[in-house]
């Protein structure tokens, strides 16, 4: 009795995981392109555009590369700064202002895995990948009277561009919209590995197609 209850199980298990792996839309086709518009937070708020590409190696798993632009990502340090600065420069020159903006321009490959699900139309998925990104510090200064020039030396940790190794993950889920098309609802984690370390965090949506 205790082997024939065992062997049910086994087999209520395996008939569950059978159900579970039932073919998506995403399994069968060969691959997607996709455009993305995302809201990125952090120190600040922003936007994300961008686009992802990915190609299938085996049935639910595919490789993909994501790449994109960030508007914003100014973190806490690089406004400190440059609000420190300003103030100085206001109390010499009778008055002034600034603006500092860090925009990011990334790209990254990896892998996505689509988990398993009982129905077609919902293609839940989790994805990892690293890659390069390009940060660039962009502060500007303004003064009552004369030329910034005149009141300091704005360096490197205020104006300038690096580029550095990223990695990035992501969770998300497709919905199918017909046989090709489909609406991407997600969420996206990046690290850059600046001096201080840029984290990134973009959710929003995509619009695809399969093909």
């Amino acid at each position: 009795m205790r082997h024939i209850r065992y062997a049910v199980l086994v087999w209520a298990a395996l008939g569950g995981v059978a159900a579970a792996q039932s073919p998506t839309a995403a399994d069968d086709s060969r691959g997607y392109i996709e455009g993305v518009a995302q809201s990125a937070f952090g120190n600040v708020t922003s936007q994300s555009f961008g686009g992802e590409i990915g190609v299938k190696v085996r049935p639910g798993l595919q490789v993909f590369v994501d790449g994109g632009y960030v508007r914003d990502t100014t973190p806490g340090a690089l406004s400190s700064r440059a609000q420190s600065i300003a103030a100085d420069i206001s109390t010499k020159a009778g008055g002034g202002t600034y603006r500092v903006k860090q925009p990011v321009t990334f790209g990254v490959a990896g892998i996505k895995y689509w988990l398993p699900v009982d129905q077609s139309r919902f293609a839940p998925y989790v994805m990892f990948g690293g890659g390069m990104a390009r940060v660039q510090e962009d502060t500007t200064f303004t003064v009552a009277t004369g030329n910034v020039s005149d009141y300091v030396a704005v360096g490197s940790d205020l104006v300038g561009t690096q580029t550095k190794g990223m990695i990035s993950g992501g969770v998300g889920v497709d919905v199918a919209v017909g046989r090709s098309f489909y609406v991407d609802l997600q969420y996206r984690f990046g690290r850059v590995f600046t001096t201080d370390g840029l984290n990134i965090n973009r959710a929003g949506a995509g619009v695809g197609v399969r093909f």
